[in-house]
């Protein structure tokens, strides 16, 4: 498989495939760069968009599927593998340092000219994707296909006081892989106030032990079991778009590779990719951050994981942070194992 390029055969293959017809939506009807969405690129590779903030006709975000013919996984009529997970007796988790020698093996392309928030990410030209699989649209097709499909979204919906419309889907059931769905990965769209609400439920339903998602070796802070014994992923997604704390920004690095000890002060934001969280204490070392400092966490593995009070050491960068909105300074934080309660 030859990445970066076009893929004419494999690709003829895809676009005869119903699944492409019914999910994939074309790169032409874009209209926005939402967290959590799905791309097709034109040589099969499947990239997860992260956050809301692109450059200009780029794309930040993942490599999650590749098409291989070794793979475990079916898309569009083709052999896929994961290349975030390793499968075998149980399933276990590649570290982000080791993803990055992955992507750079596929396209080292991605790496190139990335911002820093996206140092454990990829940066893809937009142009070379052909489609985008919109969550919502997914779920709704899904929902239509299989009833018992429906039937979870709509108690799911009830238990989180959510609109069963307004709540899309990402992973593999987004393009298709419907057929005996256990494991969810559901995107809640909403206000702040409602999605902070649902997400205090939730941190109510795992509170029982046998509600809790143990997997690939950690305790997931939002992850939970229904009482279908579904494993629900959650992931929230805005739809005021005055409420994204980051929706676009310049970064100025103060300094690279700090340690912090901080505590969280408002937790509103915590169920999002990027986490951003406003501060009521930062120390790089004795250095007191002032003027409302803020933790961002840029990437997906730790959503809903802080709390209000929380007393974190984070490893990361110290920057300034432009918005439309507002200034201010930060500790930025890129990989999973970089904070810790303490």
């Amino acid at each position: 498989m030859i990445y970066g390029k076009d893929n004419k055969e494999l690709m003829e293959q895809v676009r005869r495939n119903s699944d492409f017809k019914d999910f994939v939506v074309p790169l032409s009807e874009l209209k926005e760069i939402r967290d959590a969405t799905f791309f097709l690129r034109g040589d099969g590779l499947l990239a997860f968009a992260e956050g809301y903030s692109h450059p200009p006709n780029k794309l930040i975000g993942n490599i999650i599927y590749i098409p291989d013919t070794a793979g475990t996984k079916k898309f569009f009529g083709v052999s896929y593998t994961s290349i975030i997970k390793r499968y075998g007796a149980q399933e276990t988790w590649i570290p982000f340092k080791d993803q990055l020698e992955i992507y750079r093996n596929i396209d080292p392309s991605t790496q190139a000219g990335k911002p820093l928030f996206a140092e454990n990410k990829c940066i893809f030209n937009l142009e070379d994707f052909i489609g985008f699989v919109p969550t919502i649209r997914s779920l709704h097709i899904a929902r239509r296909r299989v009833p018992e499909v429906d039937a979870t979204i709509r108690q799911i919906g009830r238990l989180l006081s959510i609109d069963p419309d307004l709540v899309g889907c990402t992973g593999s059931m987004a393009f298709g892989n419907i057929a005996g769905a256990h494991d969810f990965d559901l995107v809640f769209h909403g206000t702040l106030a409602v999605l902070r609400k649902s997400l205090g439920t939730i941190y109510e339903i795992v509170k029982d032990p046998k509600r809790q998602v143990f997997e690939m070796g950690m305790l997931w802070a939002i992850r939970f079991y229904d009482d279908a014994g579904n494993m629900i992923c959650p992931f929230f997604s805005y739809t005021d778009p005055a409420e994204i704390p980051l929706p676009s920004f310049d970064m100025d690095v103060v300094e690279k590779s700090i340690e912090a000890v901080v505590v969280v002060a408002n937790d509103d934001h915590t169920g999002f990719m990027p986490t951003w969280l406003p501060l009521r204490e930062a120390l790089i070392g004795t250095h007191a951050l002032r003027d409302n400092p803020v933790l961002i966490i840029y990437h997906g593995g730790k959503r809903g994981e802080y709390r209000e009070g929380d007393r974190v050491k984070a490893r990361g960068h110290h920057v300034r942070v432009t918005t439309p909105r507002k200034k201010f300074e930060a500790i930025l934080v890129t990989d999973m194992d970089d904070t810790l309660k303490i």
